[in-house]
Formats: C-alpha cells, structure tokens, sequence
C-alpha cells in the first residue's frame, strides 16, 4: 500500500516484530503450539514437528503440514498483514469461519519467538515456492520482508516426509537455541502439545520426532493425552468423551500405616446434573452496549480431584501420572474453540482450600471468543481479564463443582486419617499391655527363681534326710525290698514266657496258659500296689470304698508309669465292698496298658452307686477296636494291637470273679470304651 497526500499508512519495524514475537509467548513449547495452530486453521489432517538437537545451541526445527498451503497471492496479501481476523475471511463459509481457532492473525509472530530467521516454504495450486525470513543481520528500523529463495538452497531435514506431499506449508527454524532442554523436557513438550488442544474433538492429528544425535532416522509418533485418569478419586464429567468410563472403581491413598495404604476406596462420580452449566444471556459487546441478542453459552468437558499428586504414590494408581519440571498436569485447562486458552484456570478461583492443587480437568467456553463481543485476551495471549463479565460467569460456574470435588477429597482424608489415629492407638495398647505382660513375666521369674532357690535348699534336706533315713533302715528291710525286686524280675521273666509259648504253641489248645497270666498279672499289680500298702502284699481281701482304691491307685501309681497318657477320675457317692487289691490292680493296669498301646492320649474313668450297685466307665481317645466283634474281644488270644489277647482275658476274669459284667464299645468320636457293672 502506497501513501497518498491524504492518507499515510504505518509500517512495522523489525523491531516492533522483534517485540511482538518476545513479549507474546513465554516458552518454546506455546509458541511451537501456535505454529501448529495455523496449519490445523489451514484444514490440516496432520501436523508435524521435527526437532534437531544434534547441536544444542543451533537447533533446527521443521513444522508441516498437509494443509491448503499458500499462494504467492495468499503470502502477500494475507500472511505478510500482522493481525488480520481469519474469521473475516471471505473466502470462508460461516461453518469454516467457526472452525477457525484464530482470529487476531498474529500467530505467525511465534516462530519469531524461536529464532530471528526461518525458512517458509509452501505448497498450493500444483506450485511449491520457498521464502526467507532473516532479522539477524538487518537494522532495527528497517521495514521487514519476506525474501523469495530457490527451493535448492533450502536443506529440509525431513524431506522423506514433505516431498510425499501436494500440498501444505513448512516452516523451517534455524539457530534455535535449546540448550537447556532434556530428554524429560521432550516428554514434558509432548504431554504439553497434546494439552493445546483438545485431541479428542480436532480434525487433525500432531506428530512429533526429535532427533538427538546426526544423522540417526526419524521416526514421528502421534502426540496423544495421557492423562492419569485412574488416579482420579472423584470426578465430574458432562463431556461427550464419556470420561467417566476412564476411571477406575477404586483407587489407593498413601499412608504411613501398610493397612490403610493397602485398602482399596471406591472413587466418586459427581451428579452433572445437579450443576447449572448452559443457558443464554445479553453481553457486553466490544462498544459498551448489549448484544441484541441472547446469545447461549455452555460449559463442558471434565474435572477432576487426584488421590494423590506425588508422582510415586499416584503411579500406584496410573503409571501415566507426569510429573516434572517441564510438565505439570495438575491443572485445570480452559479451552476456546478446541485450543488452550488458559494452561490453569485455577488462579481465577482464588480457591485456598485444602487439595485444591489436586483438581485437574479440561473445559471448554467458547462464548469467551464469540464473533460478535469484543477480545478479552490478555496481552501476552495466554489469558483473560479477570473482571470481564464472561469470564465472571465461567468463575460462578466453575467454583461450586471444584469445591464439592475437593469437598469429597476432605472427607476421604478425614477417614484415612482416623483409620490412621485408631491404628495408633491400638498398636500403643498393644505395646502397653506387652509391656505389662513383660513386667509381669519379669515379677513371676523372680517369684520362680525365688522358689527354685527354696526348692534347692529342701532338696539338699531331703538328701540329708534320707541318707539318715537309709542309715537306720534295718538289715530285715533291706533284704525284704530285695527280695521283692527278685520277685518283680522273676514274675516278669514268667509273663514273657507264657507270651512267648502262646504264639510258639497256639492259644486255643493251652488255655491254662490263662491261668498262669492272670497269677502272674497279680504279681506284678501286688508289688505295684505294695508303695501304697505298707509292703502288705498278702493275697488278702479288704473291706473299703472300691472308688477310693481305684482313685488312688490311678493318680499314685499307674500315672507315675503311664506319664505320656493324661488320666481323669470322676466319682459319684462310694461303693464299700469287699474285694482284693491285687485284682483291682491287675484289671486297671490291663486297661491303661492296651490305652497305651492304642496310642490314647487321655483315659477317662468314671464311677457311680445307683442303688447299691457299681456302675463303671472306662473309656480313651486312642485308635479304637475297628471293625470287629466286640463279642470276640475277651476271648483268650484276641488281639487287634499286635499282643497276645491275655489282657482283656484277665479283666474278664477278674470281673466275672467278683460277680461282675463288663462289655465293650467304641467311642465317639475315637477310642475304645467298657462299660462295668458290679454288686
């Protein structure tokens, strides 16, 4: 455009775009954003974006898409005119016009922001052209301008990819200065160009590959949201994507306590119905009067609280939580027309409650760059004005779902932490009555070891004593105490004898063999019983409480012997009769003996006076009679322990001496029973 004598028209310095680029972006990542932008504007189904780091200080950064490309009309007229409003566009239709994520017609300005030259090359209408940009080495004052260039003199690092296609516009950054950027910043750049936009709803895809060292292949991969969803507690969803189906059931909190880190609380899905989201209302248009018109509005997408924002603990939950210096997820991103607005809107809340740096979520308020109001953006781009009437409703509409969000994260915090304080307590009674129970052991040690001391002082008396004891025991009673000793051996030597000739000889044919078992049995039980009788082991008769004898000769005698077999005696009443000792003896040795065979553990008695008459149980817990005829188990010769079958024989015996019955059963659940009645 030429000056006239009435009209004069301004011109940009490469300074002012020098500043324009500096002063509207505040990372490499937002202005790459911008760049992708207009190739998405530009009816892109792919956008791509090659960086070269080989050299750090001198990076070359290639950005293409497949676009309409531009003509030499289109540069001219169109690109070249800093702050032209797409949406004016004549050549768009209204439905293209609204698509259109721009309008203010600066976002060419970012790839100034990035280095001071840059390579455009563009492909439309069959034609491909190449155009250069360079400031570096221009004055500040000069007019700038696009410089035409042969495509020859334009090394495009991914030609591989470019030259496939028809159409489309590249720009090629030089000298780009990543020095300060990682592996993790890339992964952060990757996670942050997939928050630029809302994936989900934008016609085409973004691909990135970045090459770290000359000469290595290029391999692009589709920038995708990966967002923690299943590390989210609760969560509110009124957005077409369906979010809440993302969400885990249940997710896990940390916690000191392994208990309560390990309990799984099932996660919360907030009603979108009970919160007003939509509707329609007159607004401030950019001349101060009201639209005409309602014009509607609607608030959608997601938000949601995390369980936790610690990037191990909420890994637990979903490997995908990001974390680091390039890349903060827990944000709440506002969204204009499918393009990030805000990177977190939290700030505009004011909200100081607990866990508010929890929320994390994607909206969207399209009414926030609505064709017929005015442009509320701040200067750098990267916001609103806060007292903007729109922006004021997107605030009351935004503050009571992120306060019942965080609401419900208080709650669960509450009921962790007093699972946590019962634990603790618990844990300290535990201790405390270990403690006391030490203190207690410690008291009844000393106790014992007061009484072992005791108990070694009587033991040395008793030793005394009974060596005085031995001293004055007369020649007589030295001989009687060996002489039964001999008999005890020789008695001993007849009983394996008669077991020896019953299996050498037959049973059946020798009964008096019996005979001589039962003699022999009365023997041993009279030197048994001779402990308790004073050496009184005459084959006499005496008259007493039959339940006394037995008690005493159980407890006294035989669990000396028989220590391994706990023995329980219970009486009812007496039952005085005249019996001989011996044979009481023989018939309850006999008994404890075949319980110890049968491998019994505990041997029961019980005894009762019903009307004059001795009623007596025996009965154990060893293996029981099995499957025999408990007819056939007093004959001479039955065994099912491997004996002889004398024992039994002799109890009989005895009983029916005495003019008594005994019979046999099996026990429940286990054992062997016998069940003894006599006069």
């Amino acid at each position: 455009m030429d000056n006239t004598n009435d009209k004069i028209f301004f011109n940009f310095s490469y300074f002012a775009l020098k500043l324009l680029g500096k002063g509207l972006y505040s990372n490499p990542w937002t202005a790459i954003a911008e760049l992708v932008a207009n190739g998405l504007d530009a009816k892109a189904t792919c956008v791509r974006i090659f960086i070269d780091m080989s050299d750090k200080k001198n990076s070359e950064i290639e950005i293409f898409d497949n676009g309409t490309g531009m003509t030499y009309s289109d540069l001219a007229e169109k690109y070249v005119l800093i702050g032209k409003n797409k949406r004016e566009d004549l050549s768009l239709d209204e439905v293209s016009k609204n698509k259109v994520m721009g309008r203010k017609g600066i976002g060419k300005l970012a790839a100034l922001y990035l280095s001071s030259k840059y390579y455009l090359i563009s492909k439309s209408a069959g034609q491909e052209s190449a155009w250069y940009f360079d400031m570096s080495n221009e004055r500040e004052s000069e007019i700038p301008s696009l410089n035409r260039v042969n495509l020859s003199q334009v090394e495009v690092l991914s030609a591989e990819y470019w030259d496939k296609l028809t159409s489309g516009t590249m720009i090629k950054l030089k000298n780009v200065d990543l020095t300060n950027i990682g592996i993790q910043s890339i992964e952060g750049l990757k996670a942050r160009l997939s928050d630029y936009y809302v994936l989900d709803s934008i016609s085409g895809k973004i691909e990135l590959a970045v090459r770290y060292q000359k000469n290595t292949p290029i391999g692009f991969q589709e920038v995708a949201k990966n967002i923690a969803f299943r590390n989210f507690y609760a969560l509110f969803d009124n957005s077409e994507s369906n979010i809440k189906s993302r969400i885990a059931e249940s997710v896990y909190f940390p916690s000191a306590d392994d208990t309560v880190r390990r309990k799984p609380r099932h996660t919360v899905i907030i009603d979108e119905s009970a919160y007003n989201t939509s509707g329609t209302r007159h607004f401030v248009k950019e001349d101060g009067s009201l639209s005409e018109k309602e014009i509607p509005y609607s608030l959608n997408g997601w938000i949601g609280i995390h369980a936790s924002i610690k990037k191990d603990d909420a890994q637990v939950n979903d490997p995908l939580f990001l974390k680091n210096k390039a890349y903060k997820s827990t944000q709440l991103r506002l969204y204009v027309r499918k393009k990030l607005a805000v990177e977190d809107f939290m700030p505009y809340l004011k909200n100081t409650q607990a866990f508010s740096n929890y929320i994390e979520g994607e909206i969207n308020f399209d009414v926030l760059d609505d064709n017929s109001l005015g442009d509320i953006a701040t200067s750098n781009r990267q916001g609103f004005a806060e007292d903007d009437e729109r922006v004021a409703l997107l605030i009351s509409l935004v503050k009571p779902i992120v306060s019942t969000l965080i609401v419900q994260r208080v709650k669960v915090g509450q009921e962790i932490r007093e699972e946590e304080d019962k634990i603790k307590k618990e844990h300290e009674a535990a201790l405390k009555a270990a403690e006391a129970a030490r203190q207690e052991l410690e008291i009844k040690n000393r106790v014992t070891e007061k009484k072992l001391e005791v108990a070694s002082d009587n033991i040395q008396k008793y030793k005394a004593q009974s060596y005085t004891i031995f001293s004055a025991i007369t020649e007589d009673q030295k001989t009687f105490s060996a002489k039964t000793h001999l008999v005890k051996t020789n008695a001993l030597t007849i009983r394996n004898s008669v077991t020896t000739l019953a299996r050498k000889i037959g049973i059946e044919n020798y009964r008096e063999l019996g005979a001589i078992s039962v003699a022999t049995d009365k023997i041993l039980s009279s030197l048994k019983y001779s402990a308790i009788a004073k050496f009184n082991i005459e084959d006499a008769s005496i008259k007493e409480d039959l339940f006394a004898f037995c008690r005493e000769y159980l407890m006294n005698v035989l669990q000396q012997q028989y220590f391994n077999i706990h023995i329980s005696v219970e009486t009812s009443g007496q039952h005085i009769i005249k019996f001989q000792p011996q044979n009481i003896s023989l018939v309850l040795d006999n008994f404890l003996s075949n319980s110890q065979k049968s491998h019994a553990r505990n041997f029961n008695l019980s005894m009762e006076d019903i009307s004059g008459k001795a009623y007596i149980e025996l009965w154990d817990d060893g293996d029981g009679f099995g499957a025999v005829d408990l007819n056939e188990i007093f004959d001479f010769g039955f065994s099912n322990t491997g004996g002889t079958g004398i024992g039994l024989y002799n109890i009989k015996t005895v009983i029916k001496k005495m003019k008594g019955t005994i019979c046999a059963e099996n026990a429940t659940p286990s054992g062997a029973k016998f069940i003894i009645e006599m006069p």
